[in-house]
């Protein structure tokens, strides 16, 4: 017995040796990671003349940055000047660029980052296929976006990702684009005849928040021409929870510990209700999936369809397993869940903030509508050599995404230390590509640089700015945005079909105060008086 004991004791210190031990092995990694990495980024990076704010362990520069941000009223003043970094969307452009100069290291949470503007650097950094993939998106915008839109095409990487890539473009095809713009047209006209409603009630002229209108008219863009004309409910369930799981998870993430390893497993009410969203909106996702597959399955269709969903459909395989390389079912549920959100928010934003720029500025207004009424006519006759033709419209999209970009950061690692232009850029270091404050650089946009000016788009993109990578709302290189021309389609068709009918005026009740949530968004809704012509 006494042996038996002894020999007990023996296995238990071993055993409680051995945890300990690999307790603290977690706890050298964590505090590798958390500590000596960033000050040894810090030292690299100040040796070659980079400066920045203080290093804070964990919690970094967001709390400072944040509270910055905070010190500027809620409704912003609104004049003919843009000059500015926009501080409520990115503050710590407008509290470190002046102190620092046209390169800051700062730190978002634990991870260490080197932000730049400048457009040659941006290129380089972007192009990963020509520069042999020398960057990545970082960790923390890998886990962000993750946890709210999945992993989809926009998350994946080498063979993997060209594989999504080469399986999902078709549908983005300009050919492909002809058969949705009558769906396109559709979507917005059930809403847009709402508005034609309520102005007419209202004795031909309303003040209206068209924001939720206009995410409407996108929800029901994405849902006729992506996974079919009955899956706009579910898309509307669908879209609403990926909202309120974004809140949760900004709140969360603002927080010292969002970032302990370990942490997001506990079950705290902010992680219960994280874990309860996303099985619900993972629930719906897999509806619209299953609805599909069944529907075939049961021969009430007799293909997958030609929409995103049935084309993903037809490319996938069986298997489940996310880290295989084919297009799987996985990569389908994914990529469903990736452009419902981000298929509608992105659109609908730069919309918003488009319809509010025209109701400000009535010439380019008047100009818009003057080509759409030549071009379109009066009846909605949309097809897509009309549509190349808005040349207004187009220009006038481009300066809003100039001066409002969906994306007003972009966030890279490097995988090996490389260089940059002048700089050596150590292995684990975040390069933050500031694309709102490039856009509203006078170096590459002149001195008119803060003015809401259509006509520098012109002669195209490449005449509008010198270099004409200073210009990337749809990011850059291989992995730039899939959707771009679905965007721009949508984009035109629901400002040619608004701009018929009525004149858009300026509303008291509009208050301005852009923020950063995924993408830059307005705070209080898009207040604009309609008036019916």
């Amino acid at each position: 017995m006494a042996m038996a004991s002894e020999v007990r004791n023996a296995v238990l210190v071993v055993a409680l040796t051995l945890a300990a031990g690999a307790v603290l092995v977690k706890l050298l990694a964590f505090l590798r990671t958390v500590l000596w990495e960033p000050l040894r980024l810090k030292r690299i990076m100040q040796r070659q003349g980079v400066g920045g704010p203080p290093f804070r362990f964990l919690i970094g520069s967001l709390p400072e940055a944040a509270a910055y941000g905070q010190t500027f009223p809620e409704a912003l003043p609104l004049g003919d000047d843009f000059s500015d970094f926009s501080p409520t969307v990115t503050p710590q452009y407008s509290l470190y660029f002046p102190k620092y100069g046209k390169r800051f290291l700062y730190w978002w949470g634990p991870e260490t980052r080197l932000v730049v503007r400048e457009p040659e650097m941006v290129k380089r950094v972007l192009d990963g296929v020509k520069t042999g993939g020398d960057f990545e998106r970082s960790f923390a915008e890998k886990l962000i976006t993750s946890l709210l839109v999945g992993k989809g095409v926009h998350f994946l990487h080498g063979k993997k990702w060209a594989i999504d890539r080469q399986t999902l473009n078709p549908f983005f095809h300009q050919e492909a684009l002809k058969g949705m713009i009558q769906a396109m047209a559709n979507a917005a006209a059930s809403e847009i005849h709402k508005w034609e409603q309520m102005v007419a009630q209202a004795g031909g002229s309303l003040d209206y928040d068209v924001e939720t209108a206009v995410h409407t008219i996108s929800g029901k863009v994405i849902s006729y021409t992506a996974f079919g004309y009955d899956s706009y409910e579910t898309g509307k369930q669908l879209y609403e929870l990926q909202n309120q799981y974004l809140e949760v998870l900004y709140a969360a993430c603002r927080g010292l510990t969002f970032w302990i390893p370990g942490y997001r497993s506990l079950p705290t009410k902010q992680n219960k209700l994280m874990t309860e969203l996303d099985a619900k909106i993972n629930g719906l996702v897999h509806k619209l999936v299953d609805t599909r597959r069944d529907a075939v399955k049961q021969k009430q269709m007799s293909s997958y369809g030609n929409d995103l969903l049935g084309r993903m459909l037809a490319a996938a395989c069986d298997g489940d397993d996310d880290a295989a390389l084919e297009f799987n079912l996985a990569s389908v549920f994914n990529n469903a869940k990736l452009f419902y959100f981000a298929g509608q928010d992105t659109v609908a934003h730069t919309l918003n903030f488009a319809l509010m720029m025209l109701s400000r500025y009535p010439k380019w207004q008047d100009l818009a509508r003057e080509e759409i009424l030549s071009v379109i006519g009066d009846e909605e006759d949309f097809n897509s050599n009309k549509l190349s033709r808005l040349k207004v419209v187009e220009m006038v999209l481009n300066e809003v995404m100039r001066l409002f970009p969906v994306a007003p950061t972009l966030t890279r690692v490097a995988k090996r230390d490389t260089h940059l232009e002048d700089l050596f850029i150590p292995k684990g270091l975040s390069l933050e590509l500031a694309v709102q404050a490039m856009h509203r650089d006078p170096k590459y946009w002149g001195e008119d640089v803060g003015k809401f000016n259509p006509g520098r788009f012109a002669n195209g993109v490449s005449k509008a700015c010198t270099p004409p990578q200073a210009f990337v709302p749809f990011s850059y290189g291989p992995k730039n945005c899939i959707a771009i021309n679905f965007a721009m389609v949508e984009m035109k068709i629901v400002l040619s079909m608004v701009l018929r009918r009525f004149q858009l005026l300026q509303s008291p009740n509009y208050k301005h105060h852009p923020q950063f949530g995924v993408v830059q968004r307005p705070k209080y809704g898009v207040h604009i008086i309609i008036k019916a012509l």
